[in-house]
């Protein structure tokens, strides 16, 4: 996994959140982040956000987990990194507490549109009329394995165990207790060790 500094993405995310030439993929776009410092944010993320396919929002979430040597700790913390376009949500969850995030996060909204913090009220002008929410979607990053890799053959066979080991294991959205119905789960390479040492000769 590797981590980027995030504030230099911030120019470009804001930038991207108010280009009406793209497509608007959600009002409320929400990742789940691994990063223990908001400082920095998976490249995969930022991939997702960027060059997979832009994604513009009105409103950008991250959220991370942290679980607690307590049992039932349940608290959590808010930091918007751009004001109303970036929004970083830390939840510290005692061991024996269910991660519901969808519930908690649900929690937390409310409590910052109950505050005048956040304003979620759909952009769109049929809905904005009524004042109605705008929608949310959750994305789910899937590392997928790139062919493009130059792997050695135990290096390939680890791969593959790993691949088996996923199958039988609980897919991240139910671990974290996601419903299903506002979850997309998105495929990006992972490129382990990319071939470089060959030469291509040009013909023409």
């Amino acid at each position: 996994m590797r981590f980027v500094d995030i504030e230099k993405f911030f120019p470009i995310i804001a930038k991207i959140s108010e280009d009406e030439s793209i497509p608007k993929y959600a009002s409320q776009l929400v990742y789940l982040t691994s990063a223990n410092f908001n400082s920095e944010i998976e490249s995969s993320i930022m991939y997702s956000i960027i060059q997979k396919h832009p994604k513009r929002a009105d409103m950008y979430w991250l959220l991370h987990v942290d679980v607690t040597d307590e049992p039932f700790t349940m608290e959590y913390k808010v930091e918007q990194l751009i004001d109303q376009k970036l929004i970083r949500v830390d939840f510290r969850l005692g061991f024996r507490v269910e991660q519901r995030i969808n519930v908690l996060f649900r929690k937390v909204v409310e409590e910052l549109v109950k505050n005048g913090e956040i304003d979620i009220t759909s952009k769109y002008t049929s809905l904005k009329e009524h004042k109605i929410a705008g929608d949310f979607r959750f994305v789910v990053i899937e590392k997928v394995l790139s062919s493009a890799n130059g792997l050695k053959f135990i290096e390939r066979l680890t791969m593959i165990y790993y691949a088996i080991l996923k199958i039988f294991s609980v897919p991240e959205e139910k671990g974290f207790g996601l419903d299903l119905s506002f979850v997309a789960v998105e495929k990006v390479p992972l490129i382990v060790d990319l071939p470089t040492d060959f030469h291509l000769k040009r013909v023409i």
